[in-house]
């Protein structure tokens, strides 16, 4: 079957080539209403597609959006966590449903942030999973229109604003939850496992209101305690078994994991060391991810809207690429609560 072209689409209507491509690259104030409506009949009637290439050089814009992640070695997945994959996947839904494309990339350093935006001619970026201080590393430019997910980047524009539009959830709130919610069923002896390496504001932000909703409750300043893992099922389950001594000795009697994969490896770990969950220890995850609900006792967890976060970024990112909204705004979404099967009262 052939290519409809403008000219096709310009035959059967009566009209040029310059009113056709009006109608379709969107200028209808430069064609009357009737006029316009007949063009859009026959681009439905013929089947045209407008050509992105073509579209690129008449708009200057190339409807490409990149997610830029840190770099993982070859045959790593970028997308490591399923909080991830949701913010990924509502990010990508919400930019095709404005005829926008996503691209994804793994990037170490400004040079590699440079040419993807230069190479793939970006109208935008959104960055992910990156902490504060890797992001002063990428020296972002203050007028590529960007949003940040989960941190905070430190450029600002020339009048003293913020460069950079910002989304996150609620995380010092997360934090306060589930402090709440441990300390509320009796549990005296607290540990946060995660990146507790400082590195991390989300982490930060948890801890802060985990300790926070403890002090709250009564606890002593070292009822809680931290544990370091790495956001993974493997690290979660080796921290568990770790953890297995300082709850047979009734020093620890739940466990708040910063996301719900660690949060599973935990609980497998403890059993694994012969610890029932959550009749002998308590385990709590974050993100309400699908894997919360799939695991054996499934887990309470901080339930935060991952893919709100992926709508949002895609739409404060259009709003500074149209220009339809060109002051970098920040979005926080909400958290929640959820109880169900790994927490229960602390053991007498």
């Amino acid at each position: 079957m052939d290519t409809i072209t403008l000219k096709d689409v310009a035959h059967a209507v009566g009209v040029s080539v310059m009113t056709v491509s009006n109608v379709v690259n969107g200028r209808l104030d430069r064609v009357s209403p009737a006029t316009a409506a007949r063009v859009e009949r026959a681009v439905a009637d013929l089947g045209y597609v407008p050509s992105a290439a073509a579209r690129t050089l008449v708009a200057r814009r190339s409807r490409l959006v990149g997610l830029l992640l840190p770099g993982r070695p070859d045959g790593v997945s970028l997308l490591g966590s399923p909080h991830d994959v949701a913010v990924t996947g509502a990010l990508e839904a919400t930019l095709r449903g404005r005829d926008h494309h996503l691209m994804l990339r793994g990037v170490g350093d400004a040079r590699d942030v440079r040419d993807s935006v230069r190479r793939w001619g970006l109208d935008g970026v959104v960055l992910m999973g990156f902490t504060d201080a890797a992001l002063a590393g990428l020296d972002l430019s203050p007028t590529l229109a960007t949003v940040l997910v989960d941190a905070d980047g430190g450029v600002v524009r020339a009048d003293g604003g913020p460069a950079h539009a910002r989304v996150r959830s609620d995380d010092r709130a997360g934090g306060r939850l589930a402090g709440a919610h441990l300390a509320g069923l009796g549990h005296r002896g607290l540990v946060l496992c995660g990146p507790v390496d400082g590195a991390s504001r989300v982490v930060a932000e948890r801890l802060a209101g985990f300790r926070a909703a403890a002090a709250d409750a009564g606890l002593a300043a070292d009822a809680v305690r931290v544990a370091h893992a790495r956001t993974t099922y493997d690290e979660g389950v080796a921290l568990g078994g770790r953890l297995a001594a300082d709850v047979r000795a009734g020093d620890v009697t739940a466990a708040f994991a910063t996301a719900d994969v660690l949060a599973a490896g935990v609980a497998r770990g403890l059993a694994d060391a012969g610890l029932r969950v959550p009749e002998d220890v308590s385990v709590l995850g974050y993100d309400d991810a699908e894997l919360a609900r799939q695991v054996t006792p499934r887990l309470s967890t901080v339930a935060q809207d991952t893919a709100g976060k992926g709508r949002l970024a895609a739409e404060l990112l259009l709003g500074l690429v149209t220009g339809e909204d060109p002051a970098p705004r920040s979005a926080t979404v909400p958290v929640a609560l959820v109880a169900r099967e790994s927490t229960a009262p602390a053991p007498r």
